[in-house]
């Protein structure tokens, strides 16, 4: 049986002017996995880019983004809390 191919579109806009992003998707009605799966490939690509434009590792990279992603996760819960 042959799979169905899923599309999925981030758009990014980014205002540096006034400090904001924002984020939309286009998707029909995805799965987690497949929205997962998605973002794990877009930021494998994203970080392979910047250790190129920096000449750094891209393993390095990726560490850097995992860090980031984490404190994003621990300033999220600490605004919850309050």
């Amino acid at each position: 049986m042959e799979k169905t191919k899923k599309h999925i579109e981030f758009h990014v806009d980014i205002d540096e002017a006034a400090d904001q992003m924002s984020v939309q998707i286009v998707a029909e009605k995805p799965t987690v996995g497949e929205m997962l799966a998605c973002l794990l490939g877009t930021v494998k690509s994203v970080a392979t880019t910047v250790a190129e434009n920096k000449n750094e590792d891209t393993q390095k990279t990726l560490h850097s983004f995992a860090i980031m992603v984490l404190k994003l996760a621990d300033e999220m819960q600490d605004e919850e809390k309050s």
